[in-house]
């Protein structure tokens, strides 16, 4: 991994984001200090770009995008067959998994950083299939079961109980956790 450097930091920096990076196992490549935002950038490789002050949980999400990319397991989670790639419900219920899967890492590393960020609520879509799948996209709660931590997972997912969508998204929601890959979500929805 390369350091690049767009203007003087301070030396703890370069120190931190190298931890985070070996912490989670992400395969990045060239680490560029001083950018006005920090993003991931795939182009032939990764390259994360780091703004200043540091934010620590972009830096661990955009470092555990890159891992999501590119380890053959994670991918399995959520990227849909290729026969479902112009599915509109299978392309927003992938990138909801995507962004599971980011928080699922983050929490496995620094858990108080998703709790501090977490957000659970209802998002409306067209229908109830697409109301489930974006409320999922929000919902750090997931994440936190599947990292393995359910009691804090169940008290975020309580969050939602006065909604009256809230039935059928728990069922939803049991289901993902126990059966967290594209295929057995993607069935669940289109038959409930």
């Amino acid at each position: 991994m390369d350091f690049v450097y767009l203007r003087e930091i301070e030396s703890d920096v370069a120190k931190i984001v190298r931890r985070i990076v070996e912490e989670l196992g992400a395969p990045i490549d060239v680490v560029i200090f001083g950018d006005d935002v920090t993003r991931l950038e795939v182009d032939g490789g990764f390259v994360l770009r780091i703004s200043l002050p540091l934010d620590l949980y972009t830096v661990m999400r955009e470092t555990a995008t890159a891992l999501a990319l590119s380890d053959p397991r994670l991918m399995e989670i959520w990227t849909p067959p290729h026969e479902l790639k112009y599915d509109e419900l299978a392309i927003q219920l992938s990138l909801a998994l995507l962004k599971r899967v980011v928080d699922m890492l983050v929490a496995k590393v620094r858990l108080d950083l998703v709790l501090e960020k977490a957000q659970v609520e209802v998002v409306e879509g067209e229908t109830v299939r697409h109301t489930l799948v974006k409320t999922l996209a929000l919902d750090a709660s997931v994440s936190l079961a599947v990292a393995g931590y359910l009691p804090e997972a169940l008290r975020l997912a309580a969050r939602l109980a006065s909604h009256p969508i809230y039935g059928i998204y728990r069922q939803f929601w049991d289901f993902t956790i126990y059966n967290f890959q594209f295929l057995p979500i993607y069935n669940w929805l289109l038959v409930h």
